[in-house]
């Protein structure tokens, strides 16, 4: 995932008013994407466009910043090849001003709950990933998810996805463990490989695919999920927390577990999930971090209109040998979601505040558009 710290250099007022007007105007065609081929004839192309605009306002006591940019844009398409059961994804992102590539994998479908997929796509494990950025209560990853989730949330890989019905679903993969092909800078090879798999749930309704209300009354849901991965002398990270220079000396053995819920009813919608990982690196000291998240939205009684709001913890180990004593993170959120069109086109105004013992925050305002 890309930084959410404002671009440089960007002049806010022009772009923001741009947004704003957009946002009025509300122009979006009744139908979803573009559609072209035939399923029965070897080839169906969806084109699927969304732009996410983002105006940011950073408060700092030492020198506040307000800046715009493109959060999302994405050229999303996907469709069959060859055959309907053979399915392909490619999702192009252009929000950096460059090209780079966020899915590129083909899925082979022998049944209608049971897939086999290779290629550079989203890593099975948590709720926030599995929701995607996009229809997510808050666009941006908690604290507790960007810590515990891969960076970027994609690898290269073969993984097998399964399920039952709307109430059962499964994934479980082989990865390379290196992260998004673009992404990976200096990071060598690694001799191990990262596993990871993800199920979900659903004793009531069915399992969900976002965390919020839509601005309306809810079908009733209780939806389960967990998810698990592990890698054997990885350096996704540096696993050594700064105390040492070198990439080949920050590689380490890990394990992440999470668990989570969803709960909707009425005009509510309620997720939590969880998260551990233990840490044995090559060179340094064994460690383990903890993380919490919960988010709850909240219709209002003008359709489309909705309250968010969330509470994240982060505890990193207090025998990490970086200074000896628990080091807590917490942060603050809430927001105010306008759905013009669903998930395909809303405006978001999001608050965070992310506690590093700093009166810092920042403010989000965000359209989201799908043609």
């Amino acid at each position: 995932m890309k930084s959410t710290q404002p671009q440089p250099g960007r002049p806010a007022v022009p772009a923001l008013a741009t947004l704003c007007l957009v946002t009025a105007t509300g122009i979006a065609p009744a139908q979803a994407g573009f559609e072209f081929g035939d399923a029965e004839d070897g080839l169906q192309v969806t084109l699927d466009p969304l732009i996410q605009g983002r105006y940011s306002y950073e408060h700092d006591p030492d020198g506040s910043s307000s800046e715009f940019d493109f959060r999302r844009a994405w050229l999303d398409t996907s469709g069959t090849l060859f055959h309907p059961e053979l399915s392909f994804r490619l999702q192009p992102d252009f929000s950096s001003g460059e090209l780079s590539m966020r899915d590129i994998w083909l899925q082979y479908g022998p049944g209608e709950h049971l897939g086999l997929r290779a290629g550079q796509f989203t890593v099975p494990f948590g709720l926030a990933r599995d929701i995607g950025g996009p229809n997510r209560l808050f666009t941006e990853l908690s604290i507790a998810g960007n810590q515990f989730e891969i960076p970027a949330g994609r690898d290269t890989g073969l993984a097998l996805l399964g399920g039952a019905g709307d109430d059962r679903a499964w994934a479980v993969g082989i990865f390379d463990g290196r992260g998004r092909l673009d992404q990976r800078d200096n990071r060598p090879s690694t001799s191990g490989h990262l596993f990871s798999a993800r199920g979900a749930w659903a004793p009531v309704g069915s399992v969900p695919r976002d965390n919020t209300t839509v601005g309306r009354a809810v079908e009733r849901t209780v939806a389960l999920g967990a998810g698990l991965q592990a890698a054997s002398r990885n350096h996704l990270r540096d696993w050594s927390r700064g105390q040492e220079d070198t990439v080949d000396r920050q590689r380490a053995d890990w394990v992440t577990a999470t668990a989570d819920a969803v709960v909707k009813f009425g005009h509510t919608s309620l997720s939590l999930a969880a998260y551990r990982r233990n840490v044995s690196p090559d060179r340094t000291a064994s460690y383990h971090d903890l993380g919490a998240e919960l988010e709850l939205a909240q219709s209002l009684p003008l359709e489309g209109l909705e309250l968010a709001a969330r509470h994240a913890v982060l505890r990193h180990d207090a025998g990490d040998d970086l200074d000896g004593d628990e080091r807590w993170q917490r942060e603050w959120g809430a927001g105010l979601n306008w759905y013009h069109r669903g998930q395909r086109q809303k405006t978001q105004l999001m608050w965070l505040d992310r506690d590093t013992d700093t009166s810092n925050w920042q403010l989000h305002l965000q359209h989201q558009f799908r043609f």
